[in-house]
């Protein structure tokens, strides 16, 4: 693991209302690729906070004088974008870049449902599409995203295999329903969209424009007999952990090969039903109030750690209850996620984990970026060894 190719942003506080306050870091990894020497990370990631959420327009009040509006659509936005393909990261970066923008136009600061967060993916890969022609026809890019308000409600937006889970502690004398977590149960708030689920495959073949099938590679190489019993790849099932997983073709190709049911950009992929459209889910703080910790992360962390197996490492450092635990939990997820990739695979996918950590509001707490000292830069430094 080449830690000089590695993306961090440092811990940082962002209050919710007078409630919570959530300290927030990101450690993106670039993986590694025997046969692509010239391969570069195409993950990218998006922490944004406070007035990079705040819509404004100009308007007139009731006495004809210009006026300027100002609405924030939330506290905190969150996101994870994996590219792939030829020009996989053009597509995350452009995503990424364009995210936050995007959703405060279509919110306009207005408390709001789903409708306007679904467009803020729709226009998203829109924007990719056009930006990048026919680059875009068999790259993409997947998108998490979490926004945080200020009542404390979260809502999450997804496209593709990527993932965000949350860890809530137990009470007194129970004992999580997992066997890798000491105190928190940990709950998955989306789904990965893959070609394993019979809701998506079926979803497809209604959208989709031209004639499509669903294969594994060795099917589509004769190698193995053709069927659709693939299972369900749930989170935790032996299923996601698949050699040759199931992937959409155009009938009689064999192409585009998306392992994924929804995503932005992959033009040819849209014709076969793949989707930009986002499964929503809302998250309430105020229904959970001991939700500690949530993690937004590529499929670089779950390829071979459970959401369970993974929320446990940040576990260890909550309790800690430090400025920087997010980052040091962050860099150990990463690296823990490497480990896996070094003892099960030739190749090592690029790696990226956002770990937000949710703790009662301190009024005297500061929203500027957290300062790291010499102990921990030493910490941080054995960690990513």
């Amino acid at each position: 693991m080449d830690v000089t190719r590695r993306e961090v942003s440092r811990a940082r506080e962002v209050k919710l209302g007078d409630r919570w306050g959530v300290r927030v870091a990101v450690v993106c990894q670039e993986g590694w690729y025997p046969r692509k020497e010239d391969h570069v990370n195409q993950d990218a990631w998006v922490v944004v906070a406070g007035e990079g959420l705040t819509h404004r327009e100009e308007s007139i009040d009731e006495f004809g004088s210009d006026v300027v509006l100002e609405r924030s659509c939330g506290e905190l936005l969150l996101g994870v974008f994996d590219g792939h393909g030829k020009h996989g990261e053009a597509c995350a970066t452009i995503a990424g870049g364009a995210f936050a923008e995007f959703l405060k136009r279509e919110t306009r600061g207005i408390s709001m449902g789903t409708g306007g967060y679904e467009r803020t993916f729709e226009r998203v890969n829109a924007t990719v599409c056009d930006s990048l022609g026919d680059d875009a026809s068999f790259s993409g890019s997947t998108a998490i995203t979490a926004l945080f308000d200020s009542r404390g409600t979260v809502r999450v937006g997804n496209v593709g295999d990527s993932r965000a889970v949350v860890g809530v502690e137990v009470g007194p004398g129970q004992t999580p329903r997992n066997r890798h977590t000491k105190k928190w149960e940990v709950k998955d708030l989306t789904r990965d969209q893959t070609c394993f689920r019979a809701d998506e495959r079926k979803r497809m073949r209604v959208e989709a424009q031209s004639a499509m099938t669903f294969a594994t590679i060795g099917m589509v190489l004769g190698e193995t007999e053709s069927h659709e019993d693939f299972g369900d790849g749930e989170p935790g099932s032996e299923d996601e952990y698949c050699d040759d997983p199931p992937r959409v073709f155009m009938a009689g190709q064999r192409f585009p090969g998306c392992a994924f049911t929804r995503s932005i950009g992959d033009t040819v992929g849209k014709s076969l039903g793949v989707s930009a459209t986002p499964e929503m889910s809302t998250y309430d703080l105020a229904e959970e109030p001991t939700t500690r910790c949530l993690i937004l992360a590529s499929d670089g962390v779950f390829e071979f750690m459970s959401s369970a197996e993974t929320m446990s490492i940040a576990e260890k450092f909550y309790d800690e209850n430090a400025p920087e635990a997010a980052e040091l939990a962050a860099h150990a997820i990463v690296r823990a996620a490497y480990t896996r990739w070094q003892e099960n695979d030739e190749r090592a996918d690029d790696i990226t984990a956002v770990v937000a950590f949710i703790y009662p509001a301190d009024p005297g707490t500061s929203t500027a970026t957290v300062v790291v000292n010499d102990v921990i830069e030493a910490t941080m430094n054995k960690l990513a060894i």
